[in-house]
């Protein structure tokens, strides 16, 4: 099979974006002949399979008004698709599925569309300075003409009333295992952008006052609101017991060294973070926030979910970990199941499915 992916940029570690690039990898490994769109002309920081052919988006001309850039990004894809003559397009990221939805049908290709993000935040963060209401406008026009969306959880099924087919499909999780040996430690560890969404604020705001004073709260990321956090942890005296490291590329050394884990984002869509700890074994405790968390973890099994953005509640159940050391040890090992259920052969065998099908119901409507 011939697939064409879409993304806007592949130069920095979001989780569509690792998510491309691990069914990318998979399928070109398989025997599939895969290119990657790229709607940008930012450097790639992913290993790609080098049989995988990336085109990116090069714009002539200087700057162009926010239209004339949707345009020439639109004929962009319309133009590739025309030359490489895909057997199927799968575009990331709602702007981009707009976009290369508008392209497909100009192309007669067929076309499947994903989100990434629970419903709600769709769009709120896409580039440009459109606003989201029409960017919320031109999903709820456009969507309709693409011939599949996926989506990462049940509870956002209902949200897309006006799309022709729909499935959901959770993200595929893919592990290395590089370090053998490494011993957990007293941290609890947080992954992630330093964004208001992900809620770093209220999980030192927790960690303060958990009474544990040997215990460390590592935090790995970059973001605008580093400066915010490094406020917080100074007005609470935690420097010796807060870091914030950065960027980090290879997370599993963290996460092997961990004995909890928490998510403290207000909204999510499927958060990878969050399969990663699991995967290697640390003991979880997540905010019940839209989406993902309570289609991930089984509760009080191999994690622990509490009322959205409730502090109190975080802080008693990360305390409760660090007391009970057996508990800790339970959940992590249950946790580690998860690899199972989202290895990437079989989340790559259900998307092979589903476009094998797309593919041939474009065929009986051309």
């Amino acid at each position: 099979m011939k697939m064409m992916f879409v993304i806007h940029s592949l130069g920095q570690m979001g989780g569509a974006e690792k998510v491309l690039v691990m069914l990318a990898n998979h399928f070109t490994s398989s025997g599939h002949s895969v290119s990657i769109l790229v709607l940008s002309d930012q450097q790639s920081i992913f290993d790609l399979h080098h049989d995988i052919n990336v085109i990116s988006y090069n714009p002539s001309g200087g700057r162009k008004s926010r239209i004339g850039g949707m345009l020439g990004q639109i004929k962009f894809i319309y133009s590739a698709l025309v030359l490489e003559k895909p057997d199927i397009v799968i575009a990331f990221i709602a702007a981009s599925n707009i976009l290369t939805t508008i392209a497909a049908k100009l192309a007669k290709r067929p076309v499947i569309i994903s989100e990434h993000t629970n419903y709600e935040r769709a769009l709120t963060d896409t580039r440009g300075s459109l606003s989201a209401k029409i960017w919320r406008m031109l999903r709820r026009v456009i969507y309709p003409w693409a011939d599949h969306l996926m989506i990462l959880t049940e509870q956002d099924r209902d949200k897309y009333p006006y799309v022709r087919a729909l499935s959901v499909q959770p993200n595929p999780l893919v592990l290395s295992q590089k370090y053998a040996s490494l011993q957990r430690e007293k941290i609890v560890l947080g992954v992630g952008r330093l964004s208001h969404v992900k809620g770093f604020d209220m999980l030192i705001d927790a960690f303060v006052k958990v009474e544990a004073s040997d215990w460390r709260l590592v935090i790995t990321g970059e973001g605008d609101e580093r400066e915010v956090l490094e406020s917080k942890i100074r007005e609470y005296g935690l420097e010796d017991r807060v870091v914030l490291t950065g960027f980090v590329q290879d997370m599993e050394h963290y996460y092997k060294r961990a004995s909890i884990y928490v998510l403290s984002s207000r909204a999510e869509g499927f958060p990878g973070g969050l399969c990663e700890a699991m995967g290697y074994g640390c003991a979880v405790v997540a905010f019940d926030c839209p989406t993902g968390p309570a289609e991930i973890i089984r509760n009080d099994i191999d994690g622990i979910l509490v009322e959205a953005e409730n502090v109190d509640a975080l802080r008693e159940q990360i305390a409760l970990l660090i007391q009970d050391e057996e508990k800790r040890k339970l959940l992590g090992e249950n946790a580690k199941e998860i690899s199972e259920r989202l290895d990437i052969k079989t989340i790559a065998a259900q998307w092979e499915e589903i476009m094998t099908k797309v593919i041939q119901q474009h065929e009986e409507e051309i």
